[in-house]
């Protein structure tokens, strides 16, 4: 894959004709503003959407971070119990009897 510098004018200019380049995974794009670079168009498709998103939510970082930690002291239980408690949470009162 290329690397091309584009200037922000240029992006201005010519934008649909970069991102046809960009999408084609011909290149990947440094935008520069008075010779400066300041950001990058990379690829990126539907499929990388979820992970970016995961890999910069702070939630889901912080969620991760404390399942290690637990995992070191550990603080972990089987996949049956793991599944046991959690068809518990969410049971509905009354949802095992047939008739109601």
């Amino acid at each position: 894959m290329a690397l091309k510098f584009v200037n922000v004018r240029e992006l201005h200019n010519k934008t649909s004709e970069i991102l046809r380049l960009v999408e084609r995974g011909e290149h990947q794009v440094i935008i520069t503003s008075r010779g400066k670079p300041r950001a990058l168009l990379t690829r990126f498709t539907e499929e990388d959407l979820e992970d970016y998103v995961l890999t910069h939510s702070p939630e889901f970082q912080k969620l991760i971070e404390d399942a290690y930690r637990e995992a070191q002291e550990g603080q972990v239980i089987s996949l049956e119990e793991l599944i046991t408690r959690t068809e518990e949470e969410i049971a509905v009162p009354g949802s095992s009897d047939p008739k109601g």
